[in-house]
Formats: structure tokens, C-alpha cells, sequence
């Protein structure tokens, strides 16, 4: 039998406009100031890789794309649980008086057959990385003219 895990829902909101957000999500010499080395964002069912480095990967498939508001893509590290891929979601919206709202969701856990012990050492990661990325954000809003 297959228990749900609840999926992680993670969201920041920055000073910095949509567009600015969506390039440090996917852009990737700007994903790498707050996350880590990425491969280009190509077109839905293109490969998508992570590389944390020491043999720390996380390969997937790009599986939504909407330019400059939504991607989403597969999550299995090559070589730790689950192998099967989770799906990480990322969302930019804008605010009413400006600036962005930036939304991770991340689920699948039960298809992939991870459990919540998985599941909660990834948000506990997530959480570190997104106060990275609003962090680094709101400094590049105040520099941008």
C-alpha cells in the first residue's frame, strides 16, 4: 500500500520584478549564485540535469514550461533514494504593488517511494536554498537602475 506524502510548498516573495526572478531560476550562471551548476533550460522533454559536484547529481526531464511564469522538471539523484523521479515545480507571479512571488512545490514522493524522512531532508534543503535565493534577489533589485 502506497501512503501519501505531502508534498513540499515553499514561498518566497522578493522586491525584485517577475522577470528577474524567472532569470534566477533558469538561467544557469545566475541558478548557480544561490543553488548549484545547472544545465541550460531547453524545451519540454529535454534532459535537465543538477550538479552539486563530488558525484552529486540530480538528472530529469524539463515536463512544463510556460516562459517567464512556470517550469517544472524531474528530480532523481543518480545515485541515492528515491531513484525514481519526484517533480519539482517552480511558479513566478507578480504582485500586486510590484515585485514577485516565487513558488516551489515539490511532490511525487509516494510514486517515486520515498517516505517523510525523505521528503523532510529535502525541504529542509529547499528552505536553506529559497532564503538564498530571496536574499540574493532583493540585492539585485536594489542594484538594478
Amino acid at each position: 500500500m502506497v501512503v501519501d506524502v505531502d508534498p513540499i510548498v515553499l514561498v518566497i516573495e522578493t522586491s525584485a520584478d517577475p522577470g528577474l526572478a524567472w532569470a534566477y531560476l533558469t538561467e544557469p550562471d545566475r541558478v548557480a549564485e544561490w543553488f548549484t551548476e545547472v544545465a541550460p533550460l531547453g524545451s519540454v522533454g529535454d534532459p535537465y540535469r543538477l550538479d552539486f559536484g563530488e558525484d552529486s547529481v540530480v538528472e530529469g526531464e524539463v515536463l512544463a514550461l510556460e516562459p517567464g511564469r512556470r517550469f517544472a522538471h524531474g528530480w532523481a539523484w543518480t545515485d541515492a533514494e528515491p531513484s525514481r523521479p519526484t517533480r519539482v515545480e517552480w511558479l513566478v507571479e507578480p504582485l500586486p504593488d510590484g515585485g514577485a512571488r516565487v513558488t516551489l512545490r515539490h511532490d511525487g514522493w509516494a510514486a517515486a517511494g520515498a517516505d517523510d524522512a525523505i521528503r523532510d531532508d529535502h525541504e529542509a534543503y529547499w528552505s536553506g536554498y529559497l532564503d538564498d535565493l530571496r536574499d540574493l534577489l532583493e540585492e539585485a533589485a536594489r542594484l538594478r537602475p
